[in-house]
């Protein structure tokens, strides 16, 4: 069922519904190497990003029940998602994607994070938020142990990435351990 998502805004990220005029957007982010390969995917031999790519991208965010488009600045730079959001548990699991390589590094995840964990932790009364992320992405991982993120475990040689195995990190986060921290944007 597709949950009524209000937008969330930060001191420079805006998080917002979908709309089918975010193909444009989607489609000038292109297909970045380095970001294909955070994610799991093989870097090699990238064929160039389509509309019909960016299209199905917009469609699939549309049609989720909790997922928002990231914009900054007003422009489109990618997703936040609270995936399989389980109400008798109390729990979901956070997903995220920024899509320009020069974008990164400036604290824009962690104001997505923070802005989509208040949500989750106010809004929806969520006791736990957990995710996966590969253990050579650094980066994401600095991010996430910053919002809060604890390493719960690993799933060793999860992902393969070309003939390459690879960990995957689980991490979460308690609505106690966030209340403690401050939780502020």
């Amino acid at each position: 069922m597709k949950q009524n998502i209000p937008e969330l805004c930060g001191p420079r990220v805006r998080l917002r519904h979908f709309h089918h005029s975010d193909v444009a957007g989607r489609l000038a982010l292109g297909r970045s190497p380095e970001i294909v390969h955070c994610f799991g995917g093989n870097p090699d031999g990238l064929p160039p990003y389509k509309e019909s790519d960016a299209r199905s991208w917009v469609e699939r965010n549309i049609e989720h029940p909790l997922c928002w488009a990231v914009e900054v600045d007003g422009r489109l730079l990618g997703e936040a998602r609270l995936d399989g959001l389980d109400l008798h548990d109390s729990r979901a699991r956070l997903a995220t994607g920024l899509y320009d390589v020069s974008q990164l590094g400036k604290g824009l995840g962690r104001e997505v994070i923070k802005l989509v964990l208040s949500h989750a932790f106010g809004t929806i009364g969520l006791h736990r938020v957990d995710l996966r992320v590969l253990a050579f992405n650094e980066r994401a991982i600095r991010c996430y142990r910053s919002c809060g993120f604890v390493e719960e475990g690993r799933e060793r040689e999860a992902a393969r990435i070309g003939d390459v195995w690879h960990d995957d990190i689980i991490m979460g986060l308690l609505a106690a351990e966030y209340q403690a921290e401050g939780s502020q944007v």
